[in-house]
């Protein structure tokens, strides 16, 4: 094994896994701002090295959750260092919507809520209990 691969531990992976989903919902973001601007969907497959039937699905998929920002990926921005803790609650805060984030091909949004995915970010170590408690009563 080299050097290099034993020194990523357990909070390396963490990040990587972070940095992946925070580009993953940008891209979404952005295929689907090109497609409800009018460029076809071929040229966006091509853009972002995609097939058409996939661009398809996650322009499908964000016409159904919108392209806000999502409860996950506000924590995971403040997981990343790229906002404070405090700029986290208050945009927390200002979430209009709190809905499931996960849609099947044939069924749709899948069942869920923004409590459930507060308590998997928790249980994945992005959130501590206090901040959970401070998310929840905030929205009361």
């Amino acid at each position: 094994m080299s050097k290099h691969v034993a020194a990523v531990g357990e909070s390396d992976l963490k990040m990587a896994y972070v940095q992946a989903r925070l580009a993953e919902i940008e891209r979404t973001r952005r295929i689907c701002l090109a497609a409800e601007g009018g460029m076809p969907q071929r040229d966006i497959a091509r853009a972002v090295h995609l097939s058409q039937a996939s661009v398809h699905r996650l322009v499908a998929r964000a016409k159904l959750l919108g392209v806000g920002e999502s409860v996950e990926e506000i924590v995971l921005e403040r997981y990343a260092g790229r906002i404070s803790t405090e700029q986290m609650l208050q945009q927390l805060r200002r979430v209009e919507s709190w809905v499931p984030r996960t849609v099947d091909p044939v069924d749709g949004v899948l069942p869920g809520s923004s409590e459930e995915d507060i308590e998997a970010l928790l249980d994945g170590g992005f959130l501590t209990g206090s901040e959970v408690d401070q998310i929840l009563d905030a929205r009361e």
